[in-house]
């Protein structure tokens, strides 16, 4: 094999300088370079010397960590042509010298040729970049399997761990999400980062929301849709819309948060998100806009849908990448109902969804419910304010360690319905009860903006 030029020594050198100022600039130590990129600390140190000589993926890997834009893969292969065409070049003055031309026998790194001009075999070069196109395809299947398990186990935990532990377990994931996208991938590899990338933005969204952060929450909320978009999946485009729909639902948008879930229905065609889209978008912003028989039309609409699907887990992930369950869309009709002022049917609805609830054992929801069902109390032809202080005060002592900006709102509102019975000790104490959880969350929520 012959060895390096000297040109293709200095070139090399110079490379690996490149490599130490751009590390540097990035505020990155050698250590940290080679555990992001998964190399030796030495491999490192050695190729800003010059005295290794990694292969193209190296160069590949460093760029993505370092958002150099592709500057060093670039200038790797351009030495390496440059390399090649020598190689190249010198082994055919050899062939000639030793044996005249090259013949189908002859072996060698460099693309032969014979007199003619014919090619009898490629550069080594070439069939390397092959061979690391193959392999990075690989380890980009490993790497989204990685990305899609976790979006999905953090799916699972949302409402079973406070929102603050989740998003910073998430926040990392988004930033090597980053990473990949600086890359290039296969067409079907693409989709899928941008996919797992948009249900990485939307449960962010949803986390933002339970910690009152609504701007971050929209933002999030928005990168998730157009990051479905990009995907071109209109099944992941039905998700994005049903979380924009819940962002702009809290916020108070009623109007956007029914236009999300009209555009999330027309995309989605038979989505498995459709359940969710009609109870928790429509239904519940028509119940604050007053259009009872639109609540009625979705709430019924959302039950047919039901028996499209096999019963499944008794409770699903509020932001499900399958169908909504019955004791989810029952909790929903009972809140869009009570927006609404009807009590009929909504204590039914609601002890299937509490049961459902306290047997998954799901903070959250457990506490929206029985706050639902405290406000049907107040409602009753008969009023029950004892009832429903108890419920209410279940509700928040069940989520006493975790901050959920929909429970706030939802207590809230219960002591708006709860004005007429203020007289009563009980009541006064939850609205003491929410006070003080109101504070405190004001006090800690000034570290919200470095979310965004």
């Amino acid at each position: 094999m012959l060895a390096d030029s000297d040109e293709t020594k200095t070139a090399r050198r110079a490379l690996g300088r490149r490599l130490a100022q751009l590390r540097r600039a990035a505020g990155h130590t050698q250590h940290d370079l080679a555990r992001l990129v998964q190399y030796g600390r030495s491999s490192v140190a050695n190729t800003e010397t010059g005295h290794q000589h990694p292969d193209r993926s190296f160069w590949a890997r460093c760029d993505i960590v370092l958002e150099t834009g592709g500057v060093l893969v670039s200038e790797y292969d351009r030495i390496t042509e440059r390399d090649h065409r020598r190689r190249r070049s010198s082994a055919l003055q050899e062939f000639e010298t030793a044996s005249g031309p090259a013949t189908p026998t002859d072996t060698g790194h460099a693309c032969a040729e014979v007199d003619d001009g014919a090619v009898l075999w490629e550069c080594e070069g070439r069939i390397d970049a092959r061979r690391l196109a193959l392999k990075s395809s690989t380890d980009d299947n490993v790497r989204l399997t990685y990305l899609e398990n976790e979006v999905l186990e953090a799916i699972a935990d949302n409402e079973r761990l406070t929102p603050g532990i989740l998003m910073g377990r998430l926040r990392p994931l988004r930033a090597y999400i980053d990473q990949l996208m600086a890359g290039r991938q296969h067409p079907p590899q693409r989709a899928r980062l941008y996919a797992v990338a948009a249900h990485l933005s939307g449960l962010l969204g949803a986390l933002a929301l339970d910690l009152g952060a609504f701007t971050v929450a929209h933002a999030y909320a928005a990168e998730s849709f157009d990051l479905a978009e990009a995907a071109d999946q209109p099944d992941v485009q039905a998700w994005a819309r049903a979380t924009q729909s819940l962002v702009a639902f809290y916020a108070g948008d009623y109007h956007d948060a029914l236009a999300y879930a009209q555009d999330g229905l027309r995309r989605g065609g038979t989505s498995v998100h459709r359940i969710r889209l009609t109870i928790n978008g429509l239904a519940r912003s028509l119940a604050r806009l007053g259009d009872r028989y639109g609540v009625d039309r979705a709430v019924d609409d959302a039950f047919t849908m039901l028996s499209d699907y096999p019963a499944g887990s008794p409770v699903s992930a509020s932001l499900a990448l399958g169908p909504y369950c019955p004791a989810r869309t029952a909790a929903n009709a009972a809140t869009a109902y009570l927006a609404l002022g009807r009590t009929a049917g909504v204590t039914n609805h609601l002890t299937v969804a509490i049961d459902a609830f306290d047997t998954a054992g799901l903070a959250g929801p457990r506490a929206l419910s029985r706050l639902d069902l405290a406000t049907a109390h107040l409602h009753a032809d008969r009023p029950d304010p004892e009832q429903a202080a108890t419920l209410a005060m279940e509700a928040l002592t069940l989520t006493a360690d975790q901050r959920f900006e929909s429970v706030h709102q939802r207590a809230r509102q219960f002591l708006a319905a709860a004005h007429p019975f203020a007289s009563q000790p009980q009541l006064r104490h939850v609205a003491d009860l929410l006070a003080d959880r109101t504070q405190i969350d004001t006090t800690a929520r000034p570290a919200l903006p470095s979310l965004s």
